[in-house]
């Protein structure tokens, strides 16, 4: 028997450009819809119908699509049997293309829906490119396939000669059906239990703003892009670099020359010229270091939605992306790695994919072609365009002073450019500054990443356009003057991709800080980020700027305290928005983790006052729920320890929280090594009841509890319990955590009367302690519920799990990830108490839920898929339950990978739900399956292993 070619995906792709048909044909403002016969009309509007209610269940539409095709396919199949199935699966994978491709282009549809008889020359006409990327032994198989997928357009497409009006009525009888009796399930529900209904309302109206907002790609506008300079002066190597981005679309391009001349200019021109032709991803990658590459790639996954398992490492989670930017859609992307200085940084994480163009800006002169590069080198201005430039931007015709300055600076564009300023702002004509430049040097030059030195009237140049610039706001306002040098100080000690504009606005005295960086900006000294979030200083200026400036004890000292103020300043205030206080706490992260590399930024870590910074940003990322972006800040933090020393009672504090980062994560053995090292430190410094030592304890004991060591936990439970009674009180937050931790680990023993007594009382003192509608109040109310389903008192357990419900769903939203929890416990306590009906409609909101408000591939929602395929199993629905699982394992395959847990429990329960249909050769083959991953992956003795053996 051949192995079967998967049409999962075809199957969607054809039933998507079937809808869109459908949307264009009954939308009023296409003109095809006039053009329609009034029946066609009207059909295309039943078959449109299709898509709504569905409510996660399989789109009747694409069922009957799939098992269609999957017949003729397999017919055509058997004359190709001399063909490897890869190479017929690839003609596959270039028709899913071409049907994504065909779906997104109006015009392509509308000519699809007014002639449906015409569909399989036009696709023909559109699959040629296609076709060229399979290989010559499947071509025929590509053929054939395109007639299949012609075929069964027309058999379903309104208006067509061969329009199977049978099998659209027998879909939309199954629709009705399937609608009628979703009717009857939610008005049951609302019955007994008429919050859900306003939900439900409120799911709708966020469905349809969800298909909306999905109807268009996204485009994606990514890191700190420099703004292009007014007035950009073009260079010999601009046209070379259009060329090979828009032109010949050379996948991988990288510009190399010194500091200052002028590459990520260039190489942001180009972005910017990207996000004016709309393409749907422009991302700029701060690439100093491997660490820094990873965590702004990182950040990008997370911005587009990726998801990863909770014990994921920020790298997976990158090369998560960069998997999915391999598999996407031809589309045309820019990535842009800035500033890389080691090759070796970019290995396994450049991104590659149809359409995807990587720039790389490195002062690194390599043998960049015989390593897969398109090079090109990134000169000074040639000396008509530096004699140009100063004479034009000063007003002053004198090109032989203009050429002598243009010879003194050796044509280096950062250096000609702040020249040009200077002068213009202090009205010099260009033989003053000359004299000016040549009066002032320098005791130092600057040197070159490699090579010779740079004109020592570089630096010279560098530093007046600096120091005139701070000079002439002092002489205008004297605060703002002061102000000026201290935003410039903080600018050249904290992160190089940029500091938020906004931090730098509020510090000190706020209005004149707008002043004064705002004439830091309008003298060109400093620079501002595309998107108006971040100032920055080129870094060849800000290298000046701390070798003049900050090279005295004094001008470092008064830096640093500047640096230090505005961090410990921004990291003290709260935000009353909570997108807002993670949006500030991320940025607080990526400046510690960007300074912690920085060389130059190393004496940050002499003062004190980092460490109460960074056991700040940790407490904050804790309570936001930012573990794993937290976990960036082990370097910083082990900076701080070297300097400060690990007996501070911050960095205590710090690698406490950073303990508990790690076990939220997944990451248990780092967590203990982590908080046994603490703990030593903790008892010798402060004592063993001291509040810091039991928050290590209580970490210690979490992490024992997660290990299965539960007997240890208990002990180190109770003890923690009884000494924070004793020193913070029976009314102390921590102390009711404690209560809560220890009736946890009664409950996981199967003490189940002490853990509700627990339970009980720390709901009661909670709420008397922190009020009905605090976070805390509800979680211990949640925990109560689950103790009584489990001790089987399951009416006291849904009382409270509605009571909950109802809670949550007013105080934090329907979209919350605790009220779609308390949705999710809700209905496994009416699935246990055997009110299944009722338990179906909640998992099938709770699926729709978490699709909406987190995405298809989130891990929630594959689990909320999980939930409702049992149900419907329970109740002998199998056929159904039987689809659910298919797609679960399918998804989880795709998006955790073959050899992920979640994976292969979906291996199983689709396994599980074979043998209840009967199909028990289907279910044999899918259990030993299982059975042979679980014993590679997990071991032999493994209790999962052990199951599944035993089935």
């Amino acid at each position: 028997m051949v192995d079967p070619i998967s049409l999962a995906v075809l199957t969607t792709n054809l039933a998507g450009l079937l809808m869109r048909g459908a949307a264009v044909a009954v939308d009023p403002s296409w003109s095809s819809a006039a053009a329609l016969p009034a029946d066609t009309l009207n059909t295309w509007r039943s078959l449109r119908g299709l898509l709504q209610g569905r409510d996660g269940k399989e789109n009747p539409l694409e069922a009957s699509i799939k098992g269609h095709l999957q017949k003729q396919v397999d017919t055509a199949r058997e004359q190709y049997t001399k063909v490897t199935l890869s190479a017929l699966n690839g003609a596959v994978t270039e028709m899913e293309v071409a049907l994504r491709e065909l779906s997104g282009d109006d015009d392509a549809v509308v000519e699809a829906v007014r002639f449906p008889d015409n569909f399989e020359t036009y696709l023909r006409r559109r699959t040629a490119g296609r076709r060229k990327n399979v290989e010559a032994a499947a071509e025929p198989f590509f053929d054939d396939l395109t007639c299949i997928v012609a075929e069964e357009f027309i058999r379903l497409a309104p208006g067509s000669r061969s329009f199977d009006l049978g099998a659209l009525k027998q879909l939309l009888a199954g629709q009705e059906r399937l609608v009628a009796g979703q009717d009857r399930l939610i008005d049951q529900y609302t019955k007994t239990y008429e919050l859900l209904d306003k939900i439900i309302d409120s799911i709708d109206n966020i469905r349809s703003t969800h298909t909306q907002i999905h109807a268009t790609p996204k485009r994606i506008h990514f890191g700190s892009r420099p703004t292009v300079t007014t007035n950009f002066i073009p260079r010999a190597g601009q046209n070379q670099l259009i060329n090979a981005i828009f032109t010949q679309a050379k996948p991988r391009t990288v510009l190399t020359g010194m500091r200052g001349s002028g590459k990520t200019q260039l190489a942001a021109a180009i972005a910017a010229k990207c996000e004016d032709k709309g393409w749907p991803v422009v991302a700029w990658i701060n690439a100093a270091s491997r660490k820094e590459l990873i965590a702004d790639l990182y950040d990008l996954a997370i911005l587009t939605g990726i998801n990863a398992p909770n014990d994921a490492a920020p790298d997976f989670t990158a090369r998560r992306l960069l998997d999915q930017l391999r598999s996407a859609d031809v589309a045309d992307r820019l990535f842009v790695f800035d500033n890389v200085e080691n090759l070796d940084d970019l290995k396994n994480l450049t991104p590659h994919g149809d359409g995807i163009r990587v720039i790389v800006t490195t002062t690194r002169h390599l043998d960049w072609e015989s390593l897969g590069w398109h090079p090109i080198t990134v000169g000074v201005f040639e000396r008509e365009q530096s004699i140009a430039l100063l004479c034009e931007r000063t007003a002053d015709a004198d090109r032989n002073a203009a050429d002598q300055i243009a010879d003194t600076l050796g044509d280096l564009p950062v250096a000609v450019t702040q020249a040009v300023m200077t002068a213009r702002n202090e009205r010099y004509t260009l033989t003053e500054y000359l004299d000016r430049l040549n009066s002032h040097p320098l005791a130092t030059s600057i040197d070159k990443q490699e090579g010779e030195p740079y004109p020592e009237a570089v630096s010279t140049a560098l530093w007046l356009a600096c120091k005139t610039t701070i000079d002439n706001i002092k002489k205008k306002n004297s605060k703002q003057g002061k102000l000026a040098l201290q935003q410039i100080s903080i600018l050249s000690l904290l992160a190089a991709p940029g500091v938020p504009v906004r931090w730098l606005e509020n510090y000190g005295d706020t209005e004149n800080a707008k002043k004064s960086l705002s004439a830091l900006l309008n003298s060109s000294v400093c620079q501002i980020s595309a998107d108006n979030k971040k100032a920055l200083i080129h870094r060849l200026q800000g290298r000046v700027f701390r070798e003049k400036h900050l090279g005295t004890p004094t001008g470092m000292d008064s830096a640093i305290s500047a640096a230090i103020s505005i961090l410990d300043s921004i990291s003290a205030n709260t935000q009353d928005d909570q997108t807002k206080e993670q949006k500030e706490t991320q940025n607080l992260i990526e400046q510690l983790s960007s300074i912690a590399f920085q060389e130059y930024s190393q004496p940050l870590f002499n003062d004190p006052a980092i460490a109460t910074i960074l056991a700040r940003i940790l407490r904050k990322a804790w309570r936001l729920n930012m573990h794993q972006i937290a976990l960036s800040l082990i370097n910083p933090l082990a900076k701080a320890s070297d300097i400060l020393g690990v007996d501070h009672p911050d960095i205590l504090t710090s690698r406490n929280s950073l303990a508990d980062a790690y076990l939220l994560e997944g990451q248990i053995e780092k967590a203990i090594t982590l908080v046994k090292q603490n703990l030593e430190h903790s008892r010798k410094l402060l004592g063993d009841t001291h509040p810091t030592t039991l928050a290590s304890l209580n970490t210690l004991a979490n992490a024992y509890r997660d290990t299965g060591r539960v007997e240890e936990a208990t002990t180190l439970f109770e003890r923690i319990l009884a000494d924070r009674i004793r020193i913070l009180g029976p009314d102390h937050p921590d102390t009711l955590a404690s209560r809560n931790n220890l009736a946890g680990t009664y409950q996981e023993t199967g003490r189940l009367e002490e853990a509700i007594t627990l339970y009980k009382q720390n709901l009661e003192d909670s709420k008397r302690i922190l009020g009905p509608d605090h976070p805390g109040t509800l979680t211990f109310r949640n925990n109560l519920a689950g103790a009584f389903q489990e001790a089987g008192r399951l009416e006291e357990a849904i009382a409270l799990y509605e009571k909950n419900l109802t809670d949550r769903t007013r105080i934090l939203g329907p979209d919350h990830p605790d009220t779609l929890a308390s949705l999710n416990n809700l209905a496994n306590a009416y699935q246990a108490a055997g009110r299944l009906q009722d338990a179906i409609t909640l998992f099938e909101q709770n699926f729709i839920n978490r699709f909406l408000f987190l995405g298809p591939d989130h891990l929630s929602t594959l689990a909320s898929r999980n939930y409702l395929a049992g149900a419907l199993r329970d109740v002998g629905r199998i056929e159904e339950a039987i689809t659910q699982h298919k797609q679960n394992l399918e998804d989880r395959t795709r998006t955790l990978g073959p050899d992920h847990p979640d994976t292969l429990a979906s291996l199983n329960n689709l396994a599980n739900a074979y043998q209840a249909a009967g199909r028990i050769q289907d279910a044999i083959t899918l259990h030993e399956q299982t059975l042979t991953n679980r014993t590679r992956i997990l071991g032999p003795d493994h209790p999962d292993t052990l199951t599944t053996g035993g089935n």
